[in-house]
């Protein structure tokens, strides 16, 4: 049985009179040892899912499973953690007061090496005695990381775990979090709105829009699924270039002084010929680059309802 499996899950606010289907029958399991990446727009239900599957919402309809069992199963509980840059910790303790509370909560054996031991990985061991209040974003994201890993959970939900984190220690992160799954073998549940920490970290990624899983899939199947690439092309001499480009099908999308950039499609052989005749006609390239297809174009095409 996967760790996690999601049957048909609805969720309903009601506020003032407003009903909002945040959830409209999502189904979706995770493999042990899968990395699961869960993206879409804000308001697309991604974090009540992620809560629902912690146990801070209840969820209005449907089945979730977590390692066999329910989530309010204490036994359940115990082999599971979240981090999310979303839920905050006791201000007036310090960071390893916080980490104590959350290592008895977790009953995690010898706490004092545990917790060393994550604050060291995190490079944030000098912040041990300092208030959690006195912490900067960055540093609360890394401490509340510490306690998702507490208890070495078999399963893990990590909820825009590297917001305000900066660049480096952004990737540090990432690191961790990849050899950590790789050591433990962890069932991680990912939400990020970084597309290039997904792409890295997920083995499959879902599509969340408007409450409904779009689509299932791995990031390079999912990019296939946009059929156009944009090539960007600066001569080393002015030249009014549009009309021959259109005529073979090309896209302009923007004229900077010598520089072109176009939209065509990935299969074909039209920017070949093209450059092909350019070159013909005298025309010299100074700088010429392809950009694939990339996994945020999936993600605004999805938001704008332009692929199903």
């Amino acid at each position: 049985m996967d760790p996690i499996i999601v049957r048909n899950l609805k969720k309903t606010y009601r506020w003032k009179g407003r009903v909002t289907e945040a959830l409209r029958g999502v189904s979706f399991s995770v493999k042990k040892g899968e990395i699961f990446g869960l993206l879409g727009p804000n308001g697309a239900g991604k974090s009540t899912t992620t809560h629902i599957l912690s146990g801070v919402l209840t969820k209005d309809a449907g089945d979730v499973r977590i390692l066999g069992g329910a989530v309010s199963e204490s036994a359940v509980r115990e082999r599971m953690n979240v981090a999310s840059a979303y839920f905050g910790m006791l201000d007036l303790l310090t960071v390893e007061e916080n980490l104590r509370v959350a290592a008895r909560l977790y009953r995690v054996q010898r706490p004092e090496d545990r917790i060393f031991e994550l604050l060291q990985r995190f490079k944030i061991a000098h912040l041990a005695k300092a208030p959690f209040r006195s912490l900067s974003s960055g540093e609360r994201t890394r401490v509340l990381l510490c306690k998702g890993l507490i208890n070495i959970p078999e399963v893990l939900l990590l909820d825009e775990c590297t917001v305000g984190l900066d660049p480096d220690i952004a990737e540090l992160t990432r690191s961790i979090i990849a050899d950590y799954q790789r050591e433990h073998r962890t069932t991680i549940l990912f939400t990020s709105h970084y597309m290039q920490e997904v792409e890295q970290l997920c083995n499959r990624i879902a599509f969340l829009s408007e409450g409904k899983i779009i689509l299932i899939d791995t990031a390079k199947a999912l990019k296939k699924r946009i059929n156009t690439q944009v090539v960007e092309i600066e001569l080393q001499r002015p030249a009014e270039l549009r009309k021959f480009f259109t005529e073979r099908g090309i896209t302009v999308l923007a004229v900077r002084g010598n520089r072109y950039t176009l939209e065509l499609s990935t299969t074909g052989e039209n920017l070949y010929k093209s450059l092909n005749r350019l070159f013909q006609q005298g025309h010299k390239i100074r700088d010429l680059q392809i950009h694939p297809p990339t996994l945020e174009q999936v993600f605004i095409k999805i938001a704008r309802g332009e692929l199903q």
